[in-house]
């Protein structure tokens, strides 16, 4: 696992910086333990975007210029979770530094996911950013159907709480689209999202 580290400092909110020195060790030790303990898992299918028309404004913009994508999840597993406790109970710092970690390998994860569908696709093909239910209006109980959809809860064993909440923990699921507009494969996973004032941005909004 060769993760940007300042990636993990942009999520301990210190963006564009790199990390101190206090909490790159912690980074190291934990990429350690992950590595020595988790197995990610990851699934997806091809599937008509008729399927989540309506549902949100920003979605149907986002994939304005779609008719197919691909919906996939990416999990840690529970492990992590176990991990993420464990930390907690050590010192706050090296939970937090965990925390980040985690989130910067599962960024990588779905890229590197997304990444193994080009070969597949197309001429002129190519896909828009990820964009997950939580992110503008598409709201979060869409979960439900996203697992449904992709039978996540018996291939990988990810599942909701009965708040909505993925479990495990440090889990992701996303929608991207499959484009003919080469402009819209940037990968800028903030580029669509309106919330200018977010500690964890990492690009410019798109122009509307």
């Amino acid at each position: 696992m060769n993760l940007d580290s300042k990636e993990i400092a942009r999520y301990l909110g210190s963006r564009g910086a790199d990390l101190w020195p206090e909490a790159a060790a912690l980074a190291a030790d934990c990429q350690r333990e992950l590595e020595g303990t988790v197995t990610p898992r990851t699934l997806g299918r091809r599937l008509s975007l008729s399927l989540f028309a309506g549902q949100s404004r920003d979605l149907d913009h986002h994939l304005r210029h779609c008719t197919e994508g691909i919906l996939f999840a990416v999990t840690l597993g529970a492990e992590t979770d176990r991990l993420l406790r464990r930390w907690s109970a050590q010192s706050m710092a090296k939970a937090a530094v965990g925390q980040a970690v985690c989130a910067v390998w599962l960024d990588q994860l779905c890229a590197d996911y997304c990444d193994s569908f080009l070969p597949t696709l197309d001429e002129g093909q190519y896909l828009t950013p990820a964009f997950s239910p939580g992110y503008g209006d598409w709201d979060l109980a869409a979960q439900r159907q996203v697992l449904d959809l992709l039978q996540a809860p018996k291939r990988i064993g990810l599942t909701l709480t009965a708040g909505g909440m993925l479990v495990p923990e440090k889990s992701i699921t996303a929608l991207v689209g499959l484009s003919d507009r080469q402009e819209e494969s940037c990968g800028q996973k903030c580029m669509r999202c309106q919330k200018k004032n977010c500690a964890f941005r990492c690009a410019p909004a798109e122009a509307n």
